[in-house]
């Protein structure tokens, strides 16, 4: 003590070290300090805890050097996959690096560490191990739940891929022999509403072929299966067939339908198969949600960047922009009393945006309810084909 009662500087100094060493030796963080002349300054119980086998060698004042000379020669250095030997503590020592190569290790008893080597400003060198275990049993958990989550979806994807081979084989002869029935190949049937009851068995195996067609297609897309057949696909005329593939739905229903594509209409470089069906499902829910009296239009036109939109509008029921995600999700259906007069799987948006999107492309849907709906297909520049445009001719088709 000085002669006014205070504690001298000494002293002072001698307990804020012997508390900053007790703190040390509390925290569950393993913790070792070389000075800035390499020699041990501290190496905390955690430390020591962690690497009982290290402990005798990690004595208070000894170099950094001597420390690991010792840690070689008894086997516990240098880690698998790097070189060992003077020249390997040499670096070490000369550039201050960490005697590890990876900062995650476990250690015997299972458990997971994270170290890390700081400089600090005196040239001094903190070393600091910390327990990630619960971090690392987490993070395998989760890996495990997801890889669990992926075999399971492996699973679910094969068997309605199975199943829907399946299911095809025996479909195909209902619609074969209703076919033969309604054409009476061998003879009359009598009574003519036979013939009536052949189309609505006809009319319904199309129906489920279609939705069969359909979860196939999406089974294959989630499991990552789907592989473009890319050709150059005349888009003009994928456009026609689409539309006199529709226009005796629109004019059963008293629809006002038409296609125009602004001249001129390039090739695609896509799956024609894909782009005819992407086409036909998004004209096909305009006419099925489009009341008696309203308009359905295809059309078409070069975007600025060197893309192509083509786009099917509609002036039927339409959709809240809430419902659009909805509307884009797997079997999403969406909760009208209009829309549920409707059937359907939910998978035609869907599909339309996966096969889209495997294009490299987008789809983009504005609607509002009682207004309608657009859909716009949006391709790529590196899809637009202009070397060759089709005939002007083919550019309109009614």
């Amino acid at each position: 003590m000085t002669e006014n009662g205070k504690q001298a500087p000494a002293a002072g100094a001698a307990m804020q070290g012997e508390l900053i060493g007790r703190a040390l030796d509390a925290s569950d963080v393993g913790v070792v300090i070389y000075d800035a002349a390499d020699r041990l300054a501290c190496c905390n119980s955690a430390f020591r805890q962690f690497f009982p086998d290290w402990s005798p060698h990690f004595r208070i004042g000894r170099c950094r050097r001597d420390i690991l000379h010792d840690c070689l020669a008894s086997g516990m250095l240098p880690p698998k996959g790097v070189e060992s030997g003077e020249d390997w503590i040499d670096r070490l020592v000369s550039e201050r690096r960490p005697p590890w190569t990876n900062p995650e290790q476990q250690l015997a008893d299972g458990r997971w560490l994270r170290g890390e080597l700081k400089l600090l400003e005196d040239g001094s060198i903190l070393v600091t191990q910390v327990d990630i275990t619960v971090e690392k049993q987490r993070e395998m958990t989760l890996l495990l739940q997801r890889s669990e989550a992926e075999r399971s979806e492996r699973s679910k994807t094969e068997f309605l891929s199975n199943m829907t081979h399946e299911l095809r084989t025996p479909l195909n002869a209902i619609l074969g022999f209703s076919e033969l029935i309604m054409s009476e190949v061998n003879g009359p049937l009598g009574d003519p509403r036979y013939r009536a009851y052949a189309a609505s068995i006809r009319e319904s195996g199309d129906y489920l072929l279609s939705i069969i067609n359909d979860l196939l297609d999406m089974a294959k897309f989630n499991a990552g299966r789907t592989q473009l057949a890319e050709a150059r696909v005349d888009l003009a005329g994928i456009v026609a067939a689409v539309a006199r593939m529709i226009e005796g739905r629109a004019q059963h229903g008293a629809i006002d339908f038409h296609v125009a594509l602004e001249p001129p209409t390039p090739d695609l470089l896509a799956d024609e198969r894909q782009l005819k069906q992407m086409l036909l499902n998004l004209a096909s829910n305009a006419v099925k949600f489009t009341p008696p009296g309203g308009e359905v239009h295809i059309a078409g036109v070069m975007t600025e960047e060197g893309g192509y939109a083509l786009t099917v509008r509609d002036t039927g029921i339409g959709m809240a922009e809430a419902e659009i995600p909805v509307a884009l999700a797997p079997f999403g259906q969406i909760d009208s009393s209009l829309a549920r007069g409707h059937h359907g799987t939910g998978l035609g948006l869907p599909l339309v945006k996966s096969m889209i999107e495997a294009h490299g492309g987008r789809l983009l849907l504005v609607s509002r309810p009682g207004t309608g709906t657009t859909a716009t297909l949006l391709f790529p520049a590196r899809r637009v084909l202009t070397d060759r445009a089709a005939p002007a001719g083919e550019q309109t088709a009614k």
